[in-house]
């Protein structure tokens, strides 16, 4: 018997065949592609403006405390790409090291980003960085949600406090030249004008804007962490007064990641009896020294944290230096910390005033690890067992805890 064979039967089934096994991992190839991008977001920024070789780091922004980079990246070709790990919707800011932001933007694990602006360099007050314009974000629905939500209030208010201040440019120049001048009589005559007095009902509308804008978007979004976020994202401070806002939260904003780092700055669990890190300082000429070092043998110490372009900070300062010329041959130690982004600020404001104590720089989070909301924020502390005696305590509240301790 003859049996015929169809070769080209089997050939085609061995082509479909491998068809599918070539589909199926090519199916498998993206299936993994995608499960990996959903743990990272990609941002790729036109930089105009920005030099190349210029270092940019992406952190977690408006937490209100002192971020480890999660991404770095080096400007090239005015171009800059980083690899963000990120899963679910996060803040992110990006900018120099120990720079101001260059932009933000919200995103989420599984997003490419396109990001392109112009940019000027500053430094201006302290600060370092780019300012940006033209600044144009696509790729990201959780950013188009974001301008949505909180951006577009943000944007309004800004034109609004700019409008005023272009409209009254001229009284405003008048009066920091009057003020640099010392000029009373001319700081007066200003202040009493019609002009300042219409600034003042401009300013005032605005500032109520503000705080009936803010709330709105804080009981619009009670339900979930895009409340806690706005609040985080739109004030610099919190107070107990802001406990009203926080208990109108629901439970799943409240326990959201957002509303855990609301909870710690309008809640904030005080030091006061604990015993408080330890930690090293950069000091001026780039070494670190030890905190154990510079206290170790007094009997109390200060640990102020400070930076140069704080005024009640540098206010407090000559006080501190009268508590120290009185009590340091009794057992006394001040540790100052700055907090300042700009070394050269820093070294500047550090060249003006002349502290003959220890102090350095915060490059390791330290004001983080003692809960620093604000400052001036000044801690004494037990020398012999490390454990906080009152915090935030300054002025004459200061003196007079310090005359307690030693006469006794």
């Amino acid at each position: 018997m003859n049996v015929k064979i169809n070769l080209s039967s089997n050939c085609t089934i061995m082509m479909f065949k491998k068809t599918i096994f070539s589909l199926a991992l090519a199916l498998i190839s993206v299936m993994s592609a995608h499960a990996q991008n959903a743990d990272e977001c990609i941002i790729d920024a036109i930089l105009n403006g920005v030099p190349d070789g210029t270092e940019m780091e992406a952190v977690l922004a408006a937490t209100h405390r002192n971020e480890k980079p999660l991404a770095k990246g080096v400007v090239k070709g005015g171009k800059l790409t980083l690899t963000i790990p990120v899963t679910e919707a996060r803040f992110i800011g990006v900018g120099p090291r120990n720079g101001v932001f260059t932009f933000s933007l919200m995103t989420k694990g599984g997003e490419k980003v396109q990001v392109s602006l112009d940019a000027k360099p500053i430094n201006d007050g302290g600060n370092t960085g780019f300012n940006a314009s033209n600044v144009k974000i696509s790729g990201s629905a959780m950013n188009d949600e974001y301008q949505t939500k909180i951006g577009s209030v943000r944007d309004m208010l800004d034109k609004m406090y700019k409008d005023i201040n272009d409209k009254h440019k001229k009284l405003i120049a008048e009066q920091s030249k009057a003020y640099q001048a010392k000029d009373k009589a001319k700081m007066k005559a200003l202040e009493d004008s019609d002009e300042r007095k219409e600034m003042a009902t401009e300013q005032k509308n605005f500032f109520d804007t503000v705080e009936s804008s803010y709330g709105k978007l804080y009981s619009d979004n009670k339900d979930s962490w895009w409340g806690p976020f706005a609040m985080l994202c739109t004030l610099n401070y919190f107070t107990k007064e802001n406990s009203k806002e926080w208990n109108s939260f629901s439970e799943t904003a409240k326990n959201s990641f957002y509303g855990k780092l609301l909870n710690e700055q309008i809640n904030p669990k005080g030091l006061a009896g604990e015993t408080l890190p330890q930690f090293e300082l950069q000091q001026v000429d780039g070494s670190k020294v030890s905190m154990a070092s510079c206290v170790k043998g007094k009997k109390y110490y200060l640990v102020d944290f400070w930076a140069s372009w704080c005024g009640p900070c540098r206010k407090e300062i000559p006080n501190l230096k009268k508590l120290y010329e009185l009590y340091k041959g009794k057992g006394l130690e001040i540790v100052s910390v700055s907090i300042d982004k700009n070394e050269t600020a820093w070294k500047k404001a550090l060249a003006e005033e002349k502290l003959s104590w220890p102090n350095g720089l915060d490059r390791a989070g330290i004001a983080d690890s003692y809960k620093v909301k604000f400052i001036p924020a000044i801690f004494l502390v037990d020398g012999t067992t490390g454990e906080c005696i009152a915090e935030n305590i300054r002025g004459t509240e200061l003196a007079a805890k310090l005359a307690e301790l030693f006469s006794k």
